[in-house]
C-alpha cells in the first residue's frame, strides 16, 4: 500500500513538472509574440507543443503566427486554428478567427459550422446571427435565413429591418401570404406606429395590390392626415397609377403647407426638378413654383441654393445665379458657397467695393479661411486704402492656421512687402519679402519686386541679380521681369548686357508712333532703357526713349527726366 501510493506522488509531481515547465515556455513565447520576435515565439510554441501536443492555446498562436507570417501554405495555419477548436470546442475566440479568416477568404460556406457553434455559445450575439443570415441568404438557404432571422428577433424584438427581410425572404419563395402576414404582425406588435401600416401597403403597392394599399393608406389618413410618410407614399401611388391631378394637388399642399420642413421641401421640389429635366414643357411651371415659395419667409437658405444649382444646370447666366446668391446671404450671411461663388463672379468684373463687401462677410464667419483676408487686402490696395489694406493682411497673417495654403501666405507677405516699401519702411519690406519666399521660394512676382527693389537701393546687387534672373527663366517675354534683369545690370555697371536686355523690353526697330501705342510699356521702363543707352554712349537713342516717356504720361518717370533731356545726360534719382 505504502509503495502504491509513493508510486502515485511521483506521477502527480511528474505532472505537475511538465505543467510548470510548460506553463513557462508558454509564457516566453507569448513574451516573445508581443514583441515582435515572431522566430522565437514559434520555436517556444513548438517546443510547449513538444511538452503537451494537445495544448489547445499553443496550438492556436502557433497556427496565428505562421498566417500572419504567411509560412508554409495557409492551409497549414488554417489546419492548426482548426486543431485547437477541435481541442477546446467551447473557446468562443477560437471558433470567431476562424470564422473571419474564411469569411475573408470569401469561404462563407466554410465558415457556417463554427458560425453556428460560436452562436450556441453565445446565443445573445446577434451580430454572429446577422453574419448567419447573410450567408445563408446569399447560399439560397432561404428557411435557414429566415429561421436565424427569427432567432435575432427574440433577442432583440420586432423591427423594420428584420421584418423587411423576412419579408424579402418570403416573397423570394413565392410565399407571399406568409410575407404579409410577417409585415402584419409587425403592425400588430407595434399598433400605434401608424408608419408600419404605411411601409405594409407600399409593399402592397409594389406586389400589385393597389386596392389593398389604398385601403391601409385611407385607414391611416384618418388617424392622421398630416403622417410624412403616408404622404409620399400617396405621392409615389398616385405617380405610378398615372393619376397626374392628385398628384400635383398633394405635392403643392405638401409644398406649401407651414408645416413642411425644410428637407421635405427640398425633396420634393428636386423631384420636381427631375420631372423639368425628363418633360422641358414642366420647366415654366416648376420655375413659378419655385419663385411662389421663395416669396415665403425662408427659414434657411436650401430652396435658394436648389435653385441655384438648377439654373447652373440650365445655363441660365451667371448674373441670374449671382442674384440668388445675394438672396443666399441675406439669410445665411455666412454661406460658404455663396461667398465663394460672389467672389468668382466679382473678380473677373474688376468690381473692388463688391469683392470688398463680400471679403468683409467672410472675414467675419471664416476667419480661418485665408483668401477672405486676401482678396480683401488686395481690394483695399486697388482702391488706395493702403493701411487699411496693411492692417488687413496682418491680422490674416497672425490668425492664419497650419491648413492655410503655404503660396496664398507666401503672395501676403509679397503684398505686404510692397505695402511696407511704399512706407519708406525698407528693413520691414525685405523682411516681409524673405517670409514670402520661405512659403514658396518660386513667388516670381515676390522675387522681381524684391530685386528691383534692392536694386534702387544699389543693395545686395549679387542677391538681386540671381532673384530676377530666375523670373526671366520662369517668363522670357514678360517686360517687367526683363526691365529689372536690365535695371540691375546697370547699376552693376555691366552697361552693355544691360542694354542687350532693355532692346528686349524697349525694340529699337519699332517706330515711335508704335512705342507709344504699346499699352504694358510705361514710361518709366522707357526710361530705364534711355539711361542704358546713355551711359552706353549713345545719347541720340537715349534722349528719343526719354522724349518717349515724357509723352506716355502716365506719371510712372522719375522727377529728374526733364533735367535728363535738358542737360542731354544721364542723372541718378535722388
Amino acid at each position: 500500500m505504502k509503495n502504491k501510493l509513493l508510486i502515485f506522488l511521483f506521477l502527480c509531481s511528474g505532472t505537475l513538472l511538465a505543467q510548470t515547465r510548460f506553463d513557462y515556455f508558454y509564457l516566453e513565447a507569448e513574451k516573445s509574440r508581443l514583441s515582435g520576435d515572431y522566430a522565437s515565439a514559434m520555436e517556444l510554441y513548438q517546443h510547449c507543443l513538444d511538452i503537451n501536443p494537445n495544448a489547445a492555446e499553443a496550438v492556436y498562436n502557433l497556427g496565428l503566427v505562421k498566417l500572419f507570417l504567411r509560412q508554409d501554405s495557409l492551409e497549414v495555419g488554417i489546419g492548426m486554428l482548426k486543431q485547437a477548436c477541435a481541442l477546446d470546442s467551447c473557446n468562443p475566440w477560437y471558433l470567431e478567427t476562424l470564422a473571419s479568416i474564411y469569411m475573408n477568404a470569401r469561404k462563407t460556406s466554410a465558415a457556417v459550422p463554427f458560425l453556428e457553434k460560436l452562436a450556441k455559445l453565445q446565443p445573445k450575439r446577434t451580430d454572429v446571427l446577422s453574419q448567419l443570415a447573410g450567408i445563408y441568404r446569399d447560399d439560397g438557404h432561404t428557411d435557414r435565413a429566415i429561421e436565424v432571422l427569427n432567432r435575432i428577433e427574440t433577442q432583440e424584438g420586432k423591427s423594420v429591418q428584420l421584418s423587411m427581410e423576412k419579408f424579402t425572404l418570403y416573397m423570394s419563395k413565392e410565399e407571399e401570404d406568409s410575407a404579409f402576414t410577417e409585415l402584419q404582425s409587425l403592425c400588430d406588435e407595434y399598433p400605434h406606429d401608424l408608419n408600419y401600416r404605411v411601409v405594409m401597403a407600399n409593399q402592397y403597392q409594389l406586389a400589385g395590390y393597389s386596392d389593398k394599399a389604398m385601403e391601409i393608406y385611407n385607414y391611416v389618413r384618418q388617424k392622421d392626415a398630416h403622417n410624412l410618410n403616408l404622404l409620399l407614399a400617396m405621392l409615389s401611388y398616385y405617380r405610378s397609377t398615372n393619376d397626374n391631378e392628385r398628384f400635383v394637388q398633394l405635392r403643392d399642399s405638401l409644398l406649401f403647407d407651414e408645416g413642411s420642413t425644410s428637407e421635405l421641401r427640398i425633396a420634393l421640389m428636386k423631384d420636381y426638378i427631375d420631372e423639368t429635366i425628363q418633360d422641358s414643357t414642366k420647366r415654366d411651371s416648376m420655375l413659378l413654383t419655385f419663385d411662389s415659395l421663395l416669396a415665403l419667409p425662408q427659414k434657411d437658405a436650401q430652396l435658394l441654393m436648389l435653385k441655384a444649382a438648377y439654373l447652373t444646370y440650365a445655363k441660365a447666366g451667371n448674373d441670374k445665379v449671382a442674384e440668388l446668391m445675394k438672396k443666399v446671404l441675406e439669410v445665411e450671411p455666412g454661406n460658404q458657397m455663396a461667398l465663394y461663388h460672389l467672389l468668382q463672379y466679382y473678380a473677373p468684373q474688376n468690381n473692388m467695393l463688391a469683392i470688398e463687401d463680400i471679403c468683409r462677410k467672410g472675414v467675419n464667419y471664416h476667419p480661418e479661411e485665408l483668401a477672405y483676408a486676401y482678396y480683401l487686402g488686395l481690394s483695399l490696395y486697388q482702391q488706395e486704402k493702403k493701411k487699411e489694406a496693411m492692417e488687413t493682411f496682418l491680422q490674416g497673417l497672425r490668425t492664419k492656421t497650419e491648413e492655410a495654403r503655404p503660396t496664398l501666405v507666401s503672395d501676403m507677405y509679397a503684398i505686404l512687402g510692397d505695402l511696407y516699401y511704399q512706407e519708406n519702411k525698407h528693413s520691414e519690406a525685405f523682411a516681409a519679402y524673405d517670409s514670402s519666399l520661405v512659403y514658396n521660394d518660386d513667388n516670381i512676382s515676390c522675387l522681381n519686386n524684391y530685386a528691383y527693389y534692392l536694386s534702387l537701393r544699389n543693395e545686395q546687387l549679387d542677391k538681386a541679380e540671381e532673384m530676377s534672373y530666375r523670373t526671366i527663366k520662369a517668363e522670357p517675354d514678360n517686360i517687367t521681369y526683363l526691365d529689372t534683369y536690365a535695371w540691375i545690370l546697370f547699376m552693376k555697371k555691366d552697361f552693355t548686357n544691360a542694354r542687350i536686355y532693355i532692346d528686349r523690353v524697349v525694340k529699337p526697330d519699332l517706330t515711335d508712333e508704335a512705342l507709344l501705342q504699346e499699352e504694358d510699356l510705361q514710361g518709366n521702363l522707357i526710361e530705364h532703357a534711355g539711361d542704358i543707352y546713355a551711359e552706353c554712349g549713345i545719347l541720340e537713342t537715349a534722349l528719343r526713349y526719354w522724349n518717349l516717356a515724357v509723352q506716355k504720361k502716365d506719371t510712372t518717370c522719375t522727377p529728374v527726366i526733364k533735367k535728363k533731356i535738358k542737360k542731354k545726360k544721364y542723372i541718378k534719382s535722388e
